[in-house]
């Protein structure tokens, strides 16, 4: 039986074109799934409808279009749950959030007038150039290319790698996509200096000052370039000093994906004051 990979969970599903049983219940979306297509991790009772399985990871959605809406497999925030903006009522599975508005809808809400795998859903690029591999190019893979038996690992950040990534055919370089989208200048409330995301590291020890763990050379390193000989894992940016380990692969995604929105948003602030400032000094000559 052919098995498919779903970024929400660890291994591998199989499809079913119809399930009897008691009573299935879908993951992600928490509705009856018992007599329709359904993909299915059976020892560990994991139950997705075919339409929940194809939801796009990120979708710029007619009732949100000022921002596009990122899927993820359960909710943000720290209570665990959240409430659909069209409906109104709570969910705890799969959800398209907007982290800078806090707009949040059920994957089966977000799909009433749409298709899945709708043309308006937005698809990594299929080669980047990457910085910290910029000898070839990376190619956009949706699965790790590797036997199942091997480990693959984020050459980012050093973390398990097991959904889609970028990965250079030539070298076995493998990168998250969302370490691929990293900013490059970040800031932390506990340390007065901007840190910067350094693509290659020039230490070869180096104790995060975060998770207190070591960081290989070959992995990149948010660093102060201040002169405080102060570091992190880029996974540790988001995390408090007190956590004793860097976040796991999903928090960090959420994490970050909160952190970029929020530099996009003081960068936007700083354009909007410099044309203002632009626009007075014009005035004065006429």
């Amino acid at each position: 039986m052919e098995e498919y990979k779903h970024f929400s969970h660890p291994h591998n599903l199989s499809f079913h074109k119809s399930l009897e049983a008691a009573q299935l219940t879908c993951t992600g979306c928490k509705l009856p799934c018992t007599g329709t297509p359904v993909y299915s991790c059976r020892r560990c009772k994991f139950f997705l409808h075919d339409q929940c399985f194809d939801a796009a990871r990120s979708l710029v959605h007619p009732s949100h279009p000022a921002h596009p809406l990122s899927l993820f497999p359960s909710s943000t925030y720290t209570a665990g749950s959240f409430i659909c903006n069209s409906c109104n009522q709570t969910g705890s599975g799969l959800c398209f959030c907007c982290s800078i508005c806090e707009f949040d809808l059920h994957v089966h809400c977000a799909y009433k007038d749409l298709k899945p795998k709708s043309d308006k859903s937005i698809d990594p690029p299929k080669q980047i150039q990457l910085k910290a591999h910029p000898s070839h190019p990376l190619l956009y893979l949706p699965n790790p290319p590797y036997a199942d038996d091997i480990v693959c690992t984020c050459d980012v950040c050093g973390m398990v790698c097991d959904g889609e990534l970028y990965n250079c055919g030539v070298c076995g370089y493998d990168a998250h996509v969302v370490c691929c989208n990293l900013p490059e200048t970040v800031r932390r409330e506990d340390h007065e200096h901007g840190l910067s995301l350094l693509h290659v590291n020039p230490h070869e020890t180096f104790e995060c000052d975060v998770c207190r763990g070591g960081i290989a050379q070959k992995h990149c390193i948010y660093y102060c370039m201040s002169g405080c000989d102060y570091g992190m894992h880029v996974q540790c940016v988001a995390a408090k000093v007190t956590e004793k380990a860097p976040m796991d692969a999903m928090t960090f995604q959420v994490e970050m994906f909160k952190l970029q929105n929020q530099m996009k948003i003081h960068q936007m602030m700083i354009d909007t004051k410099l044309m203002g400032i632009s626009g007075l000094h014009r005035n004065r000559y006429y």
